[in-house]
């Protein structure tokens, strides 16, 4: 066989593949945070799509003003999948967390599900959620 019947069957078998491959569906996610006492700073959500990841390097992050008692945070075009979110307000507007000498935060914090660690924060299996491939809307609580 030569080099253009080997190319063309890869072509072919690669075409014949991606018509069977499930189609990835992205939508809009919406975060509602609530809880929010000091109307300043920036509400700033990271968005996790593994455990592996899980409070390490976020598949997404987005903010907003932190300028209610509640706020909303979209995503947009977010593949239908399990996600988990860790949030937090930046009063100081430092651009990070603050906490004190122990490592326990000083600012507001909270994950989705409003889970709640032990002794640290929550695993990834107590914060997950499903992100329908429509639009998507979870609530959480800063504490």
């Amino acid at each position: 066989m030569n080099t253009t019947k080997i190319q063309k069957s890869l072509f072919a078998a690669a075409v014949s593949l991606a018509a069977f491959a499930p189609l990835s569906h992205a939508a809009e996610l919406t975060i509602e945070v609530s809880n929010i006492s000091e109307l300043k700073g920036q509400v700033m959500i990271a968005l996790y799509a593994n455990g592996e990841t899980w409070l390490g390097k976020p598949a997404q992050g987005s903010g907003a003003a932190a300028n209610a008692d509640k706020v909303l945070v979209k995503f947009a075009d977010v593949p239908a999948g399990t996600y988990a979110a860790a949030v937090f307000q930046d009063v100081n507007g430092n651009g990070k967390m603050d906490s004190n000498v122990m490592g326990i935060p000083t600012e507001p914090f909270g994950f989705s599900n409003n889970a709640t660690g032990r002794f640290g924060p929550p695993k990834f299996d107590q914060a997950k959620f499903l992100m329908a491939d429509t639009a998507t809307s979870i609530k959480l609580d800063l504490n």
